[in-house]
């Protein structure tokens, strides 16, 4: 496996860990606001790896910009389900499933481009 593989392997395995947290505050965990922060560990990835290696991938200026729309939205919807909106917080998941697809399609088509996926 070489380090672009093991790149974008970290990467996948950071976004679903990103989703699973989204899932668990939304169904009473608690809220990291560290997590979700641009000390997170996607945004950290992004800013140490993504940005110093792969800076000149247009795919990869998207799948930044992309997270940074999940990031944005998944605090909304922490504000709905703080504020007692429980039931379209949880709605909310859908369309964070969707970016989330689009996030990894986006990060799949990148790996091919470069040659290892």
């Amino acid at each position: 496996m070489d380090i672009t593989q093991i790149d974008f392997q970290q990467l996948r395995i950071k976004h679903i860990l990103y989703k699973s947290k989204v899932r668990s505050f939304l169904y009473g965990g608690t809220f990291d606001s560290t997590f979700f922060s641009d000390a997170g560990p996607v945004d950290v990835w992004f800013s140490t790896v993504g940005m110093v290696r792969y800076a000149a991938e247009m795919e990869l200026i998207a799948l930044a910009a992309l997270h940074q729309e999940l990031n944005k939205y998944t605090k909304q919807l922490y504000q709905l389900y703080s504020s007692g909106k429980i039931d379209q917080a949880h709605d909310g998941l859908k369309e964070v499933e969707r970016r989330s697809e689009q996030f990894l399609d986006l990060l799949g088509k990148l790996d091919k481009k470069i040659g290892v996926g």
